[in-house]
């Protein structure tokens, strides 16, 4: 086995270990967390009319009355197992409430990552390319009020111009993937769009930064003056030495894109995690809480992972630091 080839395991597999340590911390303090949290799971499975003697029955039958790394241990071998028990509102597993939400808020990130890559590229290599001019002063300003506006004001914003003024949105309308593709990209389309729009313009900043960097170094210079056309400068050098950047604020954008879609779900009355979420909460529904946060915190672990996997590809030095 070749010596880069030992490197690369060796790194990934630090990554690995770090991820897999990550995860328990995160399962141990989501489980704690709500174990100490005042209320009873089967009380409120059960109601406020039912009698001791019946929530001491289900306590046992949900193994409650178990020592707290008894039930840990339990609980997290469920989770990497696909069983999460059952919601206590719901009285369905909690694997298949993720499931039959998941498609809602999977969709809507992926549309609006597709939309953030799709418009900020485009406009950071455009900005980057003439700093300071008429073009990038004008994209620069539209980026700082995209990214202060709140997603939840956006979001507002946006049903009144694409529902009250345009009608071309319905309030609350999704359609889900077997009523066909099409139907469900649109219903899922201005949603996208509500939460893509801050991170165009966050992700924007990041890599019209980056380029201008590149840009300004010394091997650009170098290559500008052996009479080398900027495009070939930018397509063969400058766009490869940004990736690394670019990696990083793809993962910060996604991770990102997944928690505000818990706000802009309630706000377009969605079916997805976000509302099955705060419904959770708003019942003190402690295995669903829990279960969908561990698998949140699982989402956004293995984003990182990727992230560190991959940015390590497109520079080998990362892995010898």
């Amino acid at each position: 086995m070749s010596l880069n080839a030992r490197q690369n395991l060796k790194y990934a597999g630090i990554k690995l270990i770090e991820l897999i340590a990550t995860l328990f911390v995160v399962s141990f303090l989501t489980f704690a967390a709500f174990s100490i949290i005042p209320g009873d799971t089967a009380q409120i499975m059960l109601g406020p009319n039912a009698t001791p003697e019946q929530v001491a029955r289900l306590r046992t039958e949900l193994g409650l009355d178990q020592p707290l790394p008894v039930r840990y241990i339990t609980w997290v071998a469920g989770a990497f197992t696909g069983n999460l028990g059952n919601s206590s509102s719901f009285n369905v597993p909690v694997i298949s409430l993720i499931a039959q939400r998941l498609p809602v808020t999977l969709g809507m990130s992926i549309l609006a990552l597709i939309m953030v890559i799709a418009v900020s590229y485009p406009l950071s290599i455009f900005s980057a390319r003439r700093p300071g001019r008429i073009g990038d002063t004008i994209c620069s300003i539209l980026g700082h009020i995209l990214f202060a506006i709140p997603p939840f004001v956006l979001s507002l914003l946006l049903i009144v111009l694409a529902s009250g003024v345009l009608h071309i949105f319905t309030m609350g309308k999704y359609a889900p993937p077997e009523k066909g593709f099409g139907n469900y990209i649109a219903s899922l389309a201005l949603p996208a769009f509500a939460i893509a729009l801050p991170k165009i313009a966050m992700t924007f900043k990041f890599m019209r930064s980056a380029i201008i960097e590149q840009n300004a170094s010394e091997y650009v210079k170098t290559e500008r003056s052996h009479g080398l056309s900027e495009a070939r400068i930018l397509l063969r050098h400058v766009l490869p030495n940004s990736n690394v950047s670019s990696i990083t604020i793809i993962t910060l954008v996604l991770s990102d894109i997944l928690g505000g879609s818990l706000i802009v779900e309630q706000v377009f009355n969605l079916p997805g995690l976000g509302r099955l979420l705060l419904t959770a909460i708003d019942r003190r529904d402690f295995p669903l809480m829990s279960g969908m946060i561990f698998y949140l915190a699982l989402i956004t672990v293995i984003l990182y992972f990727a992230s560190d996997i991959l940015a390590s590809i497109a520079d080998p030095r990362i892995r010898l630091k």
